[in-house]
């Protein structure tokens, strides 16, 4: 759990950026800074935003190192979709082939995350989000241009949750958020500390900021709607409390006329002694930033700078992570020997000063472990697991990651061959890919370039025959990882 972080909101009439700190009662809002953006039309919007970014960057000591992002629901899908395996693990593998059919684009075409409820939670099917790679890649070239380099990019959604959970309203019974921007308003609804829902209901800014009664009345009957799809309520119960956040929730005349229109109490929501020194008409509109930064200080797990998108700081921030280890686990090892000779040789008191020194060496290398048992042990087996972190970002060489193999294929592939890979299914000793290819003879080519590679000690063609469709041969290849 970190003790300060940046969380960064983009909306459609300004940046929001908040710091938060942690401290002995809790998280609290240390900075923030509100940037306002001229409405669409109104010169060069893209100049204006970078403008804005820009101002955001002397805030941060460290470029963007510990800065979470709150990517728009508008650009967000969500489906909530059971997922085949308890361990996260596993079901990130599989999880954008479980939403693909339910997405309008290309499974190659999105970047996909999901939200765990918890293994208690009792819950068979989960949120899985997804972001069209144009849209991702946009919103972080525009950052890079500022100077900034977001650690984690989240759902605006999820961030909203992370508020909320962490002023304690989602702790029981049933409740939800609307966040009450210009252009939309994002919906999140939630069960006993579950995220079961959410959704974005496109908005007239200008309508809602004079709380017109049919435009309040056909934003409550869209709420209304969602409630029903979600059975009134998880678990068939009535939502209990609706909080307001977002620039328009202060207007006039807002809070009241939605409390009239909508089945439960309404109410803006109160950040108490966590928004710091923020002016009160200011705190509605950092929601989104703020919720951000609180969950990317928790931890979540969820974030959708993956694939291409990954965040180099990580990896180098793994890699590094990995000497320091590695180094104490030398000089570990060393004191180790020292104080078995010691022990036979030198007095009781040399003995326990050396061991005195390990201890010294073994909690300053890792402060977080509080039960010290067997130091050198210890050491070792936190060296394997930042060593699996960092194979897993594909910051080590030879790691094998299916990054890696994927490219080991694409190199296998000339200019003039057609090959289509279907499906990839990578084991510890082996890798099987089924593809199409436009002929025998291309497959053969491929499984001769394959058994060239230094990557694979074997490679089997397991299947080779034409398809229904003209000039298409479907292949399956096997190949055993060399030792």
């Amino acid at each position: 759990m970190k003790a300060k972080i940046w969380g960064l909101d983009m909306g459609s009439t300004g940046i929001k950026a908040v710091e938060v700190t942690r401290t002995l009662r809790g998280f609290r809002v240390s900075n923030h800074g509100l940037f306002p953006l001229p409405g669409k039309g109104k010169g060069d919007l893209r100049g204006e935003i970078l403008q804005a970014l820009r101002q955001v960057l002397p805030k941060l000591e460290d470029r963007g190192e510990g800065l979470v992002y709150s990517f728009p629901s508008r650009q967000t899908m969500v489906h909530r979709i059971p997922l085949p395996f308890a361990d996260r693990k596993k079901n990130r593998q599989v999880v954008k082939f479980e939403v693909e059919p339910f997405l309008p684009f290309a499974a190659d075409q999105v970047i996909v995350d999901f939200y765990s409820p918890g293994k208690n939670s009792g819950e068979g099917r989960t949120l899985v989000f997804a972001v069209r790679k144009g849209d991702l890649g946009e919103h972080l070239a525009l950052l890079k241009e500022a100077g900034l380099d977001p650690e984690s990019v989240v759902p605006e959604a999820l961030a909203l949750f992370s508020l909320v959970r962490a002023l304690g309203k989602t702790s029981a019974g049933s409740g939800a958020l609307l966040d009450l921007g210009d252009e939309k308003a994002t919906l999140i609804l939630w069960e006993n500390d579950r995220l079961v829902l959410t959704r974005s209901i496109p908005l007239a800014g200008s309508a809602l900021s004079r709380a017109e009664a049919q435009d309040l009345s056909r934003l409550a009957e869209e709420v209304r709607r969602t409630f029903l799809s979600a059975g009134y309520g998880p678990e068939n119960r009535p939502v209990e409390k609706v909080f307001l956040t977002g620039g328009n929730s202060l207007n006039p005349g807002v809070e009241k006329k939605l409390g009239d229109l909508l089945p439960a109490s309404v109410s803006c929501l109160d950040l108490g002694e966590m928004g710091g020194d923020v002016p009160k008409e200011t705190r509605p509109a950092l929601a989104a930033a703020l919720g951000a930064a609180l969950g990317g200080a928790a931890g979540e797990e969820v974030n959708l700078r993956r694939e291409e998108f990954a965040s180099s700081q990580k990896a180098q921030r793994a890699r590094g992570r990995m000497k320091i280890l590695v180094s104490y686990a030398s000089i570990l090892a060393v004191l180790g020997v020292a104080a078995f000779l010691l022990n036979y040789s030198l007095k009781e008191k040399r003995y326990q000063d050396l061991r005195a020194e390990i201890r010294k060496e073994f909690t300053q290398a890792l402060p977080e472990v509080k039960r010290v048992v067997n130091e050198l042990q210890q050491m070792k087996a936190r060296v394997q697991e930042e060593r699996a972190k960092l194979a897993a970002l594909g910051g080590g060489g030879g790691s094998g990651s299916p990054l890696e193999i994927l490219r080991e294929l694409s190199m296998a592939v000339e200019p003039s061959m057609k090959v289509r890979v279907t499906e990839l299914i990578v084991d510890p000793d082996a890798v099987e890919v089924n593809g199409e290819a436009d002929s025998f003879d291309t497959v053969n080519q491929l499984k001769s370039r394959l058994d060239r590679s230094g990557r694979f000690k074997e490679v089997q063609l397991k299947t080779a025959r034409a398809s229904s469709l003209e000039n298409v041969v479907e292949f399956k290849l096997q190949m055993k990882r060399g030792g």
